[in-house]
């Protein structure tokens, strides 16, 4: 197809009412022709998409007419010869080829990742018939091209430097953002093209962003507001305040908001937190504690009276009309709360988990269990997790999963926060440990799964976490009552993570079990992984001669 006719696609898609169409030169004839009628007609949307179709029609005929564009004069230049390889060459016929093959063309990125490592531990490069399927497989996994840059040779950048689909390591190449994507292409072109430039220049994309804002929808600019998440700066705050001030959009206001949420220095956080600290000066009024406040606190208990202790917080009793600015709505945004508590929630997601404890002195785990004696305590642990959703904070994280019952989740207004979202959001030597204590046969699944969506490519399981997830696969597997479909769906990620001394006593395991068992595809998932892992190390020994 006619690259034009596919750009007139994609404006009428788009719309003329929505953004005017830009019509091409007159360097061939049906451009002429096209030129012609855009010349001839005024730019309504209604003028424009009559052009624009009429356009379409005339490049439809000459192309059922066989009308070639003419070519040019010069002949394209010939590639220059592709350099020598100056590093060794996986032989075309050692054993792991075939092993590297199977996984460039089917594997998990994971496990692309190993192999790619082995290759470049060993100072190698892939030998050609490998090097299509490891191109593609980085066109498809922009997290392995680093490492793949520097496996593929010399031939390998030579090839990506000719084939568009290829394109992946010259500054050149098809990977630069296309401004003619954010001019003509669809929503998501649009979406994908904002988040490039976002991710390699902030402060061009907020450019971009502000200049054209105007000519978006709602939805448009909410969907592209989101995407500030990226690279997220205090530069952003001046627009982001001017949105929350003065766009038409509700959604559009909620999601600059949220933002600014995420910026401690902000003016919106200053505002939240002034109004905070205004529920809650009982409490910074209230005595220190002391030995004797301690003694007082026992005894209460004892007797069940109350300990005499100032609520942390206190949400006021009339609304001010002046919050309407920063979205706090009047009417609770719960039919479980009050107008008061729902006042409280929304004061309290509004500001980062460090506010709390910057603004108190406390830790989390000592705010978390002043919150469970307050009358207030289901708006503010819902807005903290709320606010941990969107934070990530380790060592509010740590607090929950140390403060919560086991099987519980966070309270949350949507999304979950169980014991795998907060140990997810721990570091890895923490997550490990954490992963350790709740490892059984009942939680596995949830565990690799867990594992999976994180892609942390270089992680592998500590030896005693391997041997507990190994004890857990077996009491799982021996006490199945049927086909196991979730272990199933991520048995070879526990392939992938576990040590290469487990892989070996797994499949003497599966080997050992009763045939009865209704293990399903479990073995074989897992012996293909742990197959080629081990054939991998093999090979790539450094006492193996390749």
């Amino acid at each position: 197809m006619d690259s034009r006719l596919r750009l007139f696609g994609s404006l009428a898609l788009l719309g003329t009412a929505r953004r005017s169409p830009s019509f091409p030169e007159s360097e061939f004839p049906a451009g002429t022709l096209i030129r012609a009628l855009a010349d001839a007609s005024d730019a309504s949307p209604e003028a424009s998409a009559r052009v624009m179709l009429c356009g379409a029609g005339a490049l439809s005929v000459c192309g059922r007419a066989g009308y070639e564009p003419a070519c040019h004069e010069k002949l394209p230049d010939i590639p220059e010869r592709c350099p020598e390889e100056t590093r060794a060459v996986l032989p075309e016929n050692a054993p792991v080829t075939d092993v590297l093959g199977e996984i460039f063309r089917g594997g998990a990125h994971r496990l692309q990742w190993e192999a790619l490592r082995h290759l470049e531990n060993r100072n190698m490069v892939l030998p050609p018939s490998l090097l299509p399927a490891a191109l593609a497989m980085g066109r498809g996994a922009p997290v392995l091209r680093p490492l793949l840059a520097r496996t593929v040779g010399a031939r390998g950048l030579w090839l990506a430097a000719l084939n568009p689909d290829w394109r992946m390591f010259a500054a050149s190449s098809g990977e630069e953002p296309d401004p003619e994507v954010w001019e003509h292409g669809r929503p998501m072109q649009r979406q994908a093209f904002f988040q490039a430039v976002r991710a390699k220049n902030p402060a061009e994309a907020r450019e971009l962003f502000e200049k054209d804002m105007a000519t978006m929808d709602a939805s448009e600019r909410n969907s592209l507001l989101g995407l500030f998440a990226h690279g997220l700066c205090d530069e952003d705050e001046d627009l982001l305040e001017r949105l929350l001030r003065k766009d038409r959009s509700r959604e559009v206001k909620k999601t600059a908001a949220s933002l600014l949420s995420r910026l401690p220095g902000s003016r919106y956080v200053t505002r939240m937190g002034e109004r905070l600290s205004s529920c809650m000066e009982a409490f910074f009024a209230a005595p220190a504690p002391s030995i004797l406040s301690g003694l007082r606190r026992a005894a209460a208990a004892l007797v069940g009276a109350k300990a005499g202790k100032a609520e942390l917080i206190v949400p006021p009793e009339t609304y001010d009309a002046s919050w309407a600015e920063d979205l706090i709505s009047e009417k609770s945004p719960f039919s479980q709360f009050g107008p008061r508590a729902g006042w409280l929630y929304q004061m309290a997601l509004s500001v980062p988990l460090s506010w709390w404890t910057e603004r108190t002195g406390m830790k989390p785990e000592e705010l978390l269990e002043l919150s469970s004696r307050s009358e207030w305590k289901k708006p503010l642990q819902m807005a903290w997790g709320d606010a941990q959703l969107r934070c990530r904070d380790a060592a509010w994280a740590r607090a929950m999963l140390a403060f919560m019952k086991k099987g519980d989740a966070w309270p949350t207004s949507g999304g979950r926060l169980d014991i795998l979202s907060l140990v997810d959001m721990l570091e890895r030597k923490d997550r490990e440990r954490a992963w350790e204590d709740m490892l059984s046969g009942e939680t596995l699944a949830g565990l690799l799964e867990d594992i999976r969506t994180r892609q942390e490519l270089d992680y592998h399981m500590s030896q005693a976490l391997a041997d507990k997830a190994v004890s857990a696969l077996k009491s799982r597997l021996t006490s199945a009552k049927g086909r196991d479909y979730a272990l199933s769906y991520v048995i070879d990620e526990l392939a992938m993570v576990l040590p290469l001394s487990s892989l070996e006593s797994v499949r003497q395991m599966f080997a050992s079990l009763p045939d009865t068992l209704p293990l399903g595809d479990i073995p074989d998932r897992f012996s293909v992984v742990a197959r080629q892992r081990l054939t991998m190390n093999a090979c790539f020994s450094d006492r193996q001669p390749l």
